[in-house]
């Protein structure tokens, strides 16, 4: 069982999200839907895993909220996006112990991501 904080800013698939990680047998630490305070709880808790969004309420997107999380942990990070463009991968590359999920998220692509980055942390 890995503990995961969910950084999602709509309440439904946040909800969702979390079912799916309790029906993985995964603990979801915590959930926070604007960047700028996911940071300061990530800092707050220990995670085996963070599970991000990249449009985010707040001034900062998810990978801008990432990169300032790897100037102190290096927390593995399942990125979560219904954007796959070009310049949104070639960011998401530039992130250390990172890897990316299409939405709409299926169990098993989960599953599989999940452990695929705990397997490698």
């Amino acid at each position: 069982m890995a503990r995961i904080i969910v950084v999602e800013d709509e309440a439904i698939v946040a909800m969702a999200t979390k079912m799916m990680l309790s029906n993985l047998s995964h603990e979801t630490v915590v959930v926070v839907s604007v960047a700028e305070q996911a940071i300061l709880e990530i800092a707050k808790h220990e995670a085996d895993l963070i599970l991000m969004d990249i449009k985010l309420k707040g001034e900062m997107d998810g990978i801008h909220a990432a990169e300032e999380i790897r100037k102190s942990k290096n927390t593995p990070i399942l990125f979560v996006t219904g954007n796959s463009d070009a310049k949104t991968k070639l960011r998401i590359g530039k992130i250390s112990n990172a890897s990316i999920l299409q939405k709409p998220v299926m169990m098993e692509d989960l599953k599989h991501s999940l452990n695929l980055l705990l397997i490698s942390a």
